[in-house]
């Protein structure tokens, strides 16, 4: 796997002085850097701890009994192809985008926003809501692999689930410390899941050791201050660039999307947005662009038939939510307008699953407009692009 070291433009030295006063103290001191900011991300000081109890090691007997070796022939397979499967995301002669979560708030089978992007033997997550964590797992992906967390807004659909995938990539093996990136608040969201996280942090090195689990559970936050609506590079590693771009969900005051780049190639990711100039930009001549998408047809209906029931507060919530997502019919005409080559449409509103409602809200409004390849995402989703 190639060096997954980050380099900031401009904040190399403030990131390596960060992270090795995070490990010392649990706490990160601001440093700004222009457009970035490594922020403080404290971690509290006092666990109750009481003491560690002796763990003698198994009797095993000689050849082994039918369970265990049950267990060792199921454990073999699943290391076989969990090594597999990670030679292959982590290919650098390859970039994969796999869907991890294409729902939304709306209740569904699926898991909410989770996206994550292979490139050049990096591991790049955005966003992390209900179930992200869980969804990685099923889908074999190596989370102790990942190298940096970029969240695009603080929806709890898009956040509910960071603890978990700070907490499990550690205790599946990540050794190296996580970054995560964003808007304004990431110092708070990051800070709320360091100390959420702290007391089962001290039990499991407590318990454990120190060689199993090092000291990199907690996060470091860093945050995108108004990125230019042009592009601004917040992490660069081994020629993979990623730039943020203002997108606009207001009154969500600091959402973003991002572009990475490497090799000639591009995977634009929308976040959650209406068709503004800068997600043109940040779409434009995209080989893949993952966006979200709201039928706002189908949304005016919702609110109607609350309407009717009476249901006053559903029918206000889905008036509301229609201000901020952007229309299948529009995102398909973006998308014909910046040329790009591959549309996924994730963060499906409504989230439906059954394939006659999928072609009929999203697939054929869509491909009324955009003559490129159209997919109407599923959690597990994979896109490969090679590499010139």
């Amino acid at each position: 796997m190639n060096s997954t070291a980050v380099k900031i433009l401009s904040g190399n030295l403030a990131i390596f002085l960060a992270l090795l006063l995070s490990l010392i103290s649990g706490c990160s001191d601001s440093a700004d850097s222009g457009e970035i900011e490594i922020a403080s991300t404290c971690t509290p000081g006092d666990v109750l701890l009481g003491a560690t109890p002796p763990a003698p090691e198994a009797v095993c007997s000689i050849p082994p009994g039918p369970v265990a070796s049950l267990i060792e022939t199921t454990a073999s397979q699943q290391q076989s192809l969990t090594e597999q499967r990670r030679a292959q995301l982590l290919d650098p002669a390859r970039i994969t985008v796999v869907t991890c979560g294409t729902g939304s708030p709306i209740p569904s089978a699926r898991a909410q926003s989770c996206l994550a992007v292979f490139v050049n033997g990096q591991f790049l997550l955005f966003d992390a809501g209900d179930r992200a964590q869980n969804s990685m797992e099923d889908l074999n992906l190596p989370v102790a692999d990942i190298d940096a967390v970029f969240l695009t807004h603080f929806h709890s659909d898009h956040i509910a689930d960071l603890g978990e995938v700070m907490s499990r990539s550690w205790i599946l093996g990540r050794e190296q410390p996580l970054t995560v990136y964003g808007g304004h608040e990431t110092e708070q969201v990051v800070s709320g899941f360091n100390v959420a996280y702290a007391a089962d942090d001290a039990y499991r090195v407590a318990h454990h050791g120190e060689d199993l689990f090092p000291a990199v559970r907690a996060a470091t936050a860093v945050v995108i201050s108004e990125p230019d609506p042009h592009g601004s590079l917040v992490y660069e590693a081994d020629e993979v660039r990623v730039l943020a771009y203002p997108v606009d969900h207001s009154p969500v005051g600091s959402a973003l999307g991002y572009r990475v780049e490497y090799a000639g190639r591009v995977v634009a990711i929308s976040g959650d947005t209406v068709d503004t100039p800068a997600l043109r930009t940040l779409a434009s001549n995209a080989d893949v662009l993952v966006s979200e998408v709201m039928n706002k047809a189908i949304i005016s209906d919702f609110e109607c038939a609350f309407g009717q029931l009476p249901n006053p507060r559903l029918e206000r919530i889905f008036r509301d939510i229609r201000t901020y997502h952007i229309d299948v019919a529009e995102l398909a005409q973006l998308a014909k307008d910046a040329e790009v080559a591959t549309l996924v449409m994730t963060h499906l509103v409504p989230s439906v699953d059954a394939p006659a409602q999928l072609d009929l809200f999203f697939r054929q409004p869509a491909s009324a407009v955009y003559n490129g390849t159209l997919i109407v995402a599923e959690d597990g989703t994979e896109v490969v692009l090679s590499l010139p």
